[in-house]
């Protein structure tokens, strides 16, 4: 059975809520996964955007696992725990991370920050070669 493939709309969408997608070409038979990572602190609505991203997600064939991150190291430490449980026939990684943006630093609830580039080689160091990927910052 072949899968769908998200179409721009949708990239679109979700983009306005995140900073960071990994979207690799489509195969066959592919594993879909989305990582929602979310900051409910100090931050009203957070939660509801955060289910509207699972959403979409899931409508769009990928399991999806959403995670209410504090701070900067905490992140770090979920990101890692995420990328563990992702197996080997992935073919499709997509992560939003939604924070508060300054000049490309995360701030997380507790004031905590991290570089996004910081986030960006936490990926490209765990990855697989078939999981290229797309930085929509």
């Amino acid at each position: 059975m072949e899968t769908e493939s998200l179409d721009v709309k949708q990239i679109q969408e979700l983009s306005l809520h995140s900073n960071l997608y990994i979207i690799p070409h489509k195969q066959e038979k592919s594993k879909r996964y989305g990582l929602v990572f979310f900051s409910s602190e100090g931050r009203q609505g957070a939660t509801a955007e955060a289910e509207d991203v699972e959403q979409a997600l899931e409508a769009s064939g990928c399991y999806v696992e959403k995670m209410d991150w504090g701070g900067a190291i905490e992140l770090q430490h979920m990101i890692d725990d995420a990328l563990s449980r992702i197996s080997s026939d992935c073919s499709v990684l997509i992560v939003c991370i939604m924070s508060h943006d300054r000049r490309g630093v995360l701030e997380g609830g507790n004031g905590n920050e991290i570089p996004i580039n910081d986030i960006l080689n936490q990926f490209t160091q765990t990855l697989p070669a078939n999981l290229p990927l797309v930085n929509f910052s």
